[in-house]
C-alpha cells in the first residue's frame, strides 16, 4: 500500500465517534462494555496511518481490539468495536491510538489531538485525552516498516471514567486530529444560511485563533470542510475572551456583529479582510492591546462604539472612499494621531488630520493623541458629533465653538483636564447631549446671550427654564453649591469629577438624580439630606464622594443607619463612602447591591453578605482598601468567588474570608487557588486564608 494518498481538503480532521453503552450498575460491580464506532478523516496532500487500537481496563495491560483493522485513514475508516468483551471493575479504561504521521512530498506537519464532548453531560462520566500524548510527530516511514514496533509517532490515550455512573451512552465523544497551533473550537455556535454560516461562538478559543474560509459540521463543533462558507462572525462572539491574542479572518467574512471581539483585552492583532462591509456596535470595544488596523476598501459601516477605548491602535487611520457610515463613538479614546480619507470619499474629509463630514458641517472625530493650542472649531461645522473631542488631553489652552453650532453630541468635549479656561456655548446651539463636558476641567460654562435653548448662572449650565441641572464644570474652584431651587431634576454625570466641591444643597422639590451625577466629586463630605420628592437615584450618583451618611424616608427609598436603600429594603442604593463605620452587615433581605455603591469607602474593615444577595454591582469594593475581613452567607455569590475581581472585587483586598457550611459547598475550584482553609473559630463557617 503507498504512503503518498491523495486527498482534497484545506486542514486536517479525524474524528473518531465511539459509541459505549454499559450494562452494569456503580463502580464496584462488575460492567460488560459494547462498543462501536467509526473513524472519518479528510486530509490535504497528506496521510494518517493508525496502527494499533488498544484498549486497558482498570491495572490490565493493554489489548489490541478484537477484529481492529489497521489501515490508511483515506475517507471513512470503520473502527468496529462490537466484539470487545471487556469486564469492567473499576469504572476507568483506556483507549490507545497508535498512529503514524507520514512525511510526504518533504513535508513536515505536526498534528495536535483535541478531545470534544458534543452530547449533553452525562453525571458521573468524564474523559480526557491524558497530557502529552496529543502530539502527533512527522515520521519517514515505508508501506513496509509500518508493522514494526518503531517509530510510533503519536499515541492518542482516551481515558473515560465511569465510575459514578449506571446507564449511559458516550457516542458523542468526539477526538480531532489538526494541524499543530491552529486552535480546533469544538463548542462552536453558529447559523446556516444556505451555503453560508455565521460563526456566533467559540468556546474556550485561546491564542492565534485563524477561521478557515469553508467548514463542515462534526457534532455541535466545526471542522475545515467544503460545506459551508464562513461569511460572517456573529454577535458576541468572543466577547469578553482574554485568552485569545490573534486571529485571522478568512477572505469569505462580510460582516462583524455586535460585540463580537469586545472586551478581549490580550487581543493584539487582526485582520480586516476585502470584502469586509460592516463592522458591528462595540466590536472591539474596549480590546485595549490592539495594535494596528487597516480598514479594507469594501467597508460601508462602522457601528457605534465599534473601536472605542482601543488605546493602543496608533498613528494614522484611513478611511476608505466605501465608508457610509462612522457610528457614535466609534473611534473615541483611541491612541490615533490623524485621520486621513481616501480623495474620492463622498462622505468624509479630513482636515489637518482632524475628521470632518465631506461638506465640513459636522466634526466626527478629533485624533485623541494631536497635540494643538486654543482649538477653534470651524465656523462651517453645525454637529460636533458623540465624543469627538473626549479625552483629547493634548488640546492645551481654550476652546472656542463655532457661530454656526446647532448640536453638541453626548460626552463631545468630555475628560479634558487640559481645559482649564471658560467656554462659551453660542445662541445658535439647540441642543447638548448627556454629560458634554464632564470632567472636563472647565472653570465656566458661559452661555451667550442670544441663546433661548440654555441658560448659564455662575458658570454653570441649566436649560432656559432653570428646571434641569445640565453641568456643574468640573474645574470650578467653590467649595459649596446651592442647585438653583426651580431645579427638579439633575443630569448625568452633571458634576462628575469636580474635585473642589465640599457641601452641597438640593432643592425642595427635586425628583430625579441622574446616574453619575456626583460621582468622583471626592471632597464632597458631610450629611446628605436627599429631598422626600425624589424618586429617582441614578447608579453611582454619588459613588467615590466622601459622604457620611445620607437621609432620606419616602415611597420610594429610605436611609438605615445612614444607608440609602429601596423603599423595601431588597436594593442597597448609596452607602456613605466617608463613614467611620469600620463594619458593616447588609441587612437580610437585601437581594442586590446596586454597582458602583460600596467603592471607596476606605474605613471598611469587615462586610457580611447576607444569604438573601445574589447580585452584587460592578466597582463595588474595588477602593476599599482596608476591607480585610469578609463573611459570606450567600452560596450564590460564594459561587461566583472566582477571581480577586469577581463579585464586584468583593475579596480583592482581604486576607480572611468566612463562608457559612452551606454556601462553602457552592464555592468554584478557582477560589482554592486564592485562599486555603484554616480552622475556624466562628461556628457554623468554614475560614479560609489569603494564600498571597
Amino acid at each position: 500500500m503507498s504512503a503518498k494518498v491523495k486527498l482534497v481538503s484545506c486542514i486536517a480532521g479525524l474524528i473518531i465517534a465511539v459509541g459505549m453503552l454499559v450494562v452494569g450498575v456503580l463502580a464496584a460491580t462488575s460492567q460488560d462494555i459494547f462498543m462501536q464506532g467509526s473513524v472519518n478523516f479528510v486530509i490535504g496532500d497528506r496521510v494518517l496511518f493508525v496502527r494499533d487500537v488498544q484498549i486497558q481496563n482498570g491495572m490490565e495491560e493493554p489489548q489490541t481490539v478484537p477484529c481492529f483493522r489497521q489501515g490508511f485513514i483515506n475517507g471513512e475508516f470503520v473502527l468496529n468495536l462490537t466484539e470487545a468483551d471487556i469486564t469492567n471493575n473499576t469504572g476507568t479504561f483506556t483507549l490507545y491510538f497508535d498512529i503514524i504521521n507520514l512525511i510526504v512530498d518533504g513535508q513536515t506537519l505536526e498534528y495536535n489531538a483535541v478531545a470534544s464532548w458534543t452530547g449533553s453531560p452525562v453525571a458521573g462520566v468524564s474523559f480526557s485525552i491524558d497530557e502529552g500524548s496529543e502530539t502527533i510527530a512527522p515520521g519517514t516511514v515505508n508501506a513496509d516498516e509500518l508493522n514494526d514496533s518503531t517509530p510510533i509517532s503519536g499515541r492518542v490515550a482516551l481515558e473515560v471514567n465511569v465510575n459514578d455512573a449506571a446507564n449511559f451512552d458516550l457516542s458523542n465523544i468526539t477526538i480531532t486530529i489538526i494541524d499543530a497551533g491552529k486552535t480546533y473550537l469544538p463548542e462552536a455556535d453558529y447559523a446556516i444560511d444556505g451555503g453560508n454560516i455565521a460563526i456566533n461562538g467559540f468556546g474556550d478559543a485561546s491564542g492565534s485563533v485563524v477561521i478557515p474560509e469553508k467548514v463542515s459540521v462534526a457534532g455541535d463543533g466545526l471542522i475545515a470542510g467544503d460545506d459551508y462558507t464562513v461569511t460572517s462572525i456573529g454577535n458576541n462572539t468572543f466577547i469578553g475572551n482574554t485568552d485569545i491574542t490573534s486571529v485571522t479572518l478568512p477572505s469569505t467574512i462580510t460582516s462583524i456583529g455586535n460585540g463580537a471581539f469586545a472586551s478581549c483585552s490580550n487581543l493584539t492583532t487582526i485582520n480586516l479582510p476585502e470584502g469586509l462591509t460592516e463592522i458591528g456596535e462595540d466590536a472591539f470595544t474596549s480590546c485595549t492591546k490592539l495594535t494596528d488596523i487597516v480598514l479594507p476598501d469594501t467597508l460601508k459601516t462602522i457601528g457605534d462604539m465599534a473601536f472605542y477605548n482601543c488605546r493602543l491602535l496608533s498613528g494614522t487611520l484611513n478611511i476608505p472612499a466605501s465608508v457610509e457610515s462612522i457610528g457614535s463613538q466609534a473611534l473615541v479614546l483611541v491612541g490615533l494621531e490623524e485621520f486621513t480619507v481616501d480623495s474620492d470619499s463622498q462622505h468624509f474629509t479630513a482636515v489637518d488630520g482632524i475628521l470632518y463630514s465631506k461638506d465640513m458641517k459636522e466634526l466626527v472625530m478629533y485624533p485623541r493623541e494631536k497635540a494643538s493650542t486654543n482649538f477653534i472649531v470651524p465656523e462651517s461645522v453645525e454637529i460636533v458629533a458623540d465624543g469627538a473631542l473626549r479625552s483629547c488631553y493634548r488640546i492645551q489652552g481654550t476652546l472656542t465653538l463655532s457661530s454656526n453650532l446647532i448640536t453638541i453630541g453626548e460626552a463631545a468635549f468630555a475628560d479634558n483636564s487640559s481645559w482649564r479656561d471658560a467656554v462659551t456655548i453660542p445662541a445658535s446651539v439647540t441642543s447638548i447631549g448627556v454629560g458634554a463636558f464632564q470632567a472636563s476641567n472647565f472653570a465656566a460654562i458661559n452661555v451667550d446671550a442670544g441663546n433661548t435653548t440654555y441658560k448659564s448662572q455662575d458658570g454653570v449650565l441649566y436649560n432656559a427654564a432653570m428646571t434641569s441641572l445640565l453641568q456643574y464644570p468640573a474645574g470650578k474652584t467653590d467649595t459649596s453649591f446651592s442647585v438653583a431651587s426651580t431645579v427638579t431634576r439633575i443630569e448625568e454625570a452633571a458634576a462628575r469629577g469636580n474635585t473642589h466641591l465640599q457641601t452641597l444643597i438640593l432643592p425642595s422639590n427635586l425628583t430625579y438624580l441622574g446616574s453619575f451625577s456626583f460621582y468622583n466629586c471626592t471632597s464632597l463630605t458631610g450629611n446628605l439630606e436627599i429631598p422626600l420628592t425624589v424618586t429617582n437615584i441614578g447608579t453611582a450618583a454619588f459613588g467615590r464622594t466622601k459622604i457620611t451618611s445620607f437621609s432620606i424616608n419616602n415611597s420610594s427609598y429610605t436611609t438605615v443607619d445612614g444607608v440609602v436603600y429601596d423603599a423595601a429594603v431588597t436594593r442597597l442604593i448609596c452607602y456613605p463612602a466617608g463613614s467611620t463605620n469600620t463594619e458593616f452587615t447588609v441587612p437580610d433581605g437585601v437581594t442586590r447591591i446596586n454597582g458602583y455603591t460600596i467603592s471607596t469607602s476606605t474605613n471598611l474593615e469587615k462586610v457580611t453578605i447576607p444569604s438573601s444577595v445574589t447580585s452584587i454591582g460592578a466597582e463595588n469594593f474595588l477602593g476599599c482598601t482596608s476591607l480585610k475581613t469578609v463573611v459570606v452567607d450567600s452560596p450564590t455569590i460564594a459561587a461566583q468567588l472566582t477571581s480577586k475581581t469577581a463579585a464586584g472585587h468583593l475579596i480583592n483586598n482581604a486576607t480572611t474570608v468566612y463562608v457559612k457550611e452551606n454556601a462553602a459547598l457552592s464555592l468554584p475550584v478557582a477560589f482554592g487557588d486564592m485562599f486555603k482553609e484554616t480552622s475556624s473559630e466562628l461556628g457554623g463557617y468554614k475560614k479560609y486564608a489569603a494564600i498571597n
